[in-house]
């Protein structure tokens, strides 16, 4: 497994190299352009003014010659020098230059230097490349020429060559100095480019070692532990998510410590007195039909108790997924109040509703809302002394709120903030569990449940939006 230092070293310094490499190669790509064309231009432009000379149809200055019927020396001198009265020196690095040969091969030019013997020797040599006025790149052992050929006849028919040619030398030697200027910039960047990306990768790897060290911490369990500051920000975010991941899991973990204290002392209860009247019956010492009936009412409340628990299980695994569909809340809030009709009755409580005729529809988990209401019913029914009204209406926000109000005793103001909390019991509490359920079901639903207490008892009400999504 590769190193993020190495990597990150690699891929930094492979970038600047890159991004050299381009622009050296860009620039010898643009600038051989430039001096082909350029000289391209400048030996048309030669072509088209030497023949026009030589035919009397260039346009010459007032102090230029007119080719006359003369010997033939004068004749090149005199082609020579109105050539270059009409093309003057117009670049600082190509300029543009002739030759004339015979057709003995013979070179007949006024002005003959080594250049101009080793221009002369190759195109007599190689006269196939230049046919239709083609222009080819020579390149010697000191100096690069690019050259094209034109035909001149003279007065009295005799045909000649024009070799024209343009000294790309000094260009190419400007190239080869920014290219030594390149080489050496790509050998400093990469040099510089590696000692900051070792700088750079140096500090991401110690923050990225003590993100790792503080993770193996809270591994542990040693959720007090601080990370400290980073140099960075996007480390220091990530440290503050890890920190605040620290304490959740923290709460959490005192939360899990304190559920299962709780909900072994909620299932200890039972089980002794379970235990204590089957020994009762064993022994003959109570009456069996009365330890029976104790018997079974502690069993049930055991699988209540059990069944809640293995629902907040379910819902924080993730595995209670939600099944939203669209329902007739008329029907359900019906259908709540008849799954517990019995048991009002039984305690001598009369349920009642106050919403509209007309249906309204939900969308929402049916399941979890039963079991909510179920949960809310309930406890309304336990606490009621006569009567529990089910309404709903809807808020100015948007949602539904569903109440559930009985006309029982009032919960006392320091039992109010904390009756949706697991475990807790207030006056003639159960489990501890009902009411705790109801509240994550709801967030769940993405709505809210609340307690408060009104002029007639108690009143629960349960918010959620017009549709869960």
């Amino acid at each position: 497994m590769k190193r993020f230092k190495f990597i990150l070293v690699r891929n930094f310094v492979g970038m600047v190299l890159l991004v050299l490499a381009i622009v050296y190669a860009a620039f010898n790509m643009i600038t051989n352009r430039y001096i082909t064309t350029e000289a391209s231009r400048e030996l048309a432009r030669s072509v088209s003014s030497m023949e026009g000379i030589a035919n009397h149809t260039a346009v010459v200055p007032p102090l230029s010659r007119h080719i006359q019927i003369m010997p033939r020396d004068e004749v090149f001198e005199n082609i020579f020098v109105q050539w270059r009265e009409v093309n003057p020196l117009r670049q600082l690095m190509l300029n543009t230059d002739g030759i004339i040969i015979s057709g003995d091969n013979e070179l007949v030019s006024p002005f003959i230097n080594d250049d101009i013997l080793f221009l002369g020797n190759y195109y007599v040599n190689n006269r196939s490349q230049f046919e239709d006025g083609a222009m080819v790149r020579l390149v010697g052992e000191q100096k690069a020429f690019y050259l094209t050929s034109a035909k001149l006849v003279l007065p009295e028919g005799t045909l000649y060559s024009i070799l024209l040619y343009t000294d790309i030398s000094s260009a190419l030697l400007f190239m080869r100095n920014v290219n030594r200027t390149l080489g050496f910039l790509l050998i400093i960047s990469a040099f510089v480019g590696l000692l900051i990306s070792v700088i750079m990768s140096s500090r991401v790897q110690r923050a990225v070692l003590r993100l790792g060290r503080y993770a193996e911490v809270i591994g542990q369990g040693r959720f007090d532990e601080k990370v400290g500051d980073f140099e960075y920000r996007e480390f220091g975010e990530l440290a503050q998510s890890m920190s605040a991941m620290s304490h959740k899991l923290s709460t959490y973990e005192n939360n899990q410590k304190q559920f299962f204290q709780n909900v072994s002392h909620e299932l200890r209860t039972p089980l002794m007195s379970i235990k204590g009247y089957a020994e009762g019956i064993t022994e003959n010492v109570l009456d069996k039909d009365a330890a029976a009936y104790i018997i079974l009412a502690e069993g049930e409340r055991m699988e209540e108790l059990v069944n809640q628990l293995l629902f907040i299980s379910r819902m924080e695994g993730g595995l209670d997924e939600l099944r939203v569909s669209s329902l007739n809340l008329h029907e359900i809030l019906y259908d709540s109040a008849e799954r517990v009709r019995i048991l009002a009755e039984k305690n001598g409580k009369e349920i009642t509703f106050g919403f509209p005729p007309a249906e309204r529809a939900i969308v929402t988990d049916e399941e979890k809302l039963h079991r909510v209401l179920g949960n809310i019913l309930t406890n309304a029914i336990r606490h009621a002394k006569l009567a529990i009204k089910i309404a709903y209406e809807d808020t100015h926000e948007g949602e539904v709120c569903i109440s559930v109000e009985n006309d029982g005793s009032l919960i006392a103001e320091s039992d109010l903030p904390h009756i949706f909390e697991r475990f807790y019991k207030g006056a003639d509490g159960n489990s501890g569990l009902g009411l705790a359920i109801c509240k994550d079901i709801a967030e769940r639903l993405g709505g809210r449940v609340t307690a408060e207490n009104t002029e007639h008892g108690v009143r629960f009400a349960l918010y959620l939006p017009q549709a869960v999504l």
